[in-house]
């Protein structure tokens, strides 16, 4: 019995994708392996299963054990920066003559900083355009720091994953994006660290001034009540009260320090930054985690290269993959080519493994025959077949067929292109070699984890 592959990591990944740019052939027995595993499985499943039984059958590369601890240390390294910066922030903000923190400089940049950066990194990954490097700056630096300490002169498997898209690329960045999360809670641990520092080994006190009689006071009463009340029932020292923030203001013409405290505004500070900066940095870490194993367990494959690799593992055998043919298959006919039901259905058992429940014939400018088609879809369950002639592929026309089968038919169904050419006794033949490429490059820009191209092959005459 075909044990099943490990589920994939990010580690597993980068193997893949250096296997991959090595180019390596195929021994038979892995090729074996892998159509046994993917027995009666289709789509991206098929090849998630199938593709990490091949890569364990091949000799693993060492770029993901290198690019995994470059990783770590960059990780290590931001915390360790993010942290100091932190503690530097708190002691950078100590008026040393008043021999106090101003709470409003505090909040506006300790905390309203941080929201201020999250929310322009929200709106450029709302509006963003497709990057080769990240959702973000910092995390393009972060991939290129890891790259460059495990030391990727060739990284083959870096482009692999890049320009390759969906959920491999989004798998890397979200890993990226936990390293620039984990340094934002470093950060605000800093900061914590920094502020009670100071609170325990200094008289520290706190205060706030403005020019106007009344705005800031009001302002910051409201803001101070806004931002405690997650804990105000169940901490009220740390929600600074109206009498407070009177006593705290510093009056123009005052030349004594200050006094050490209140101790409402450190505990009210102290909460903010676990809260407000601490809290929400955990909480994206979290999320980034949660969003990278969801790219991990949706890996399709669809990238060119990925594509040419499953085809010539499974190729030639891909008889032996599925245990029965299935039924209620709709054969559509682009172009009307002549080809019948009969000339083809022995091949179409005994390579595409499927019973034609239907054969429609859709001519070029015939839209009612399209038409009529697209609503056969609904009576397809086990998917579709394209029938066209090598020579007449027209990408805009059937791009947007294809676009017409997913809308009508789910994203699911599995769609097989089938490609041959006819003679002069209107029997199938075999397209050309540029032919062959020209569909392959196709149908793998469709990027459809469902969709597949088959060949036609002149049976081999019996010995």
């Amino acid at each position: 019995m075909t044990e099943k592959s490990p589920p994939w990591t990010l580690e597993r990944l980068v193997d893949f994708e250096q296997a991959v740019a090595a180019s390596p052939a195929t021994p038979p027995s892995v090729r074996g392996d892998v159509v046994a595993a993917i027995r009666g499985m289709d789509g991206a499943a098929a090849r998630r299963e199938g593709l990490g039984v091949w890569l364990a059958g091949m000799r693993a590369g060492t770029a993901a054990r290198k690019f995994s601890s470059a990783l770590s240390l960059v990780t290590t390294g931001l915390a360790a920066f993010t942290f100091l910066t932190g503690i530097s922030a708190v002691i950078g903000l100590l008026d040393h003559e008043r021999g106090g923190i101003n709470v409003t400089l505090f909040l506006a940049i300790l905390i309203g900083g941080q929201w201020l950066v999250l929310a322009l990194a929200t709106i450029a990954w709302l509006f963003r355009r497709r990057a080769a490097e990240g959702f973000s700056g910092v995390q393009a630096v972060a991939g290129k720091l890891a790259r460059s300490i495990a030391g990727s002169r060739d990284d083959g498997w870096w482009r692999g994953l890049m320009d390759g898209g969906g959920a491999a690329r989004a798998a890397v960045l979200w890993r990226l994006a936990r390293v620039v999360q984990t340094a934002g809670v470093f950060f605000n641990i800093g900061i914590v660290c920094g502020l009670a520092g100071l609170v325990l080994v200094k008289h520290v006190g706190f205060f706030w001034e403005t020019t106007t009689e009344l705005a800031m006071r009001s302002g910051l009463e409201s803001t101070a009540g806004f931002l405690s009340a997650p804990w105000s029932a169940w901490f009220p020292a740390a929600s600074p009260s109206a009498a407070v923030i009177d006593a705290s203001r510093w009056l123009p013409g005052r030349t004594t320090g200050l006094a050490p405290g209140p101790s409402a505004w450190w505990e009210f500070l102290l909460m903010v930054t676990l809260v407000w900066g601490l809290l929400p940095r955990a909480i994206l870490w979290l999320l980034a985690w949660r969003a990278g194993r969801k790219a991990l367990g949706t890996l399709d494959f669809q990238g060119r290269n990925h594509r040419a690799l499953w085809r010539e593992i499974t190729g030639t055998e891909r008889i032996d993959i599925d245990e029965k043919p299935l039924d209620g298959v709709l054969v559509l006919d682009v172009g009307g080519s002549g080809l019948t039901q009969t000339t083809l259905r022995p091949f179409l058992l005994r390579r595409l493994r499927v019973h034609p429940a239907a054969w429609k014939s859709i001519a070029v400018l015939d839209a009612g025959a399209e038409q009529e088609a697209i609503h056969a879809l609904a009576k397809a369950p086990a998917g579709i077949v394209l029938l066209a002639e090598g020579w007449a592929l027209s990408p805009a026309r059937m791009t947007d067929l294809h676009r017409k089968i997913r809308i009508s038919a789910g994203a699911e169904a599995p769609v097989k292109f089938l490609v041959a050419n006819v003679d002069g006794n209107q029997q199938p033949i075999g397209p050309t070699n540029d032919e062959c490429r020209e569909w392959e490059r196709f149908v793998d820009s469709l990027k459809d984890p469902a969709a597949e191209i088959y060949f036609y092959e002149t049976p081999k005459p019996a010995l």
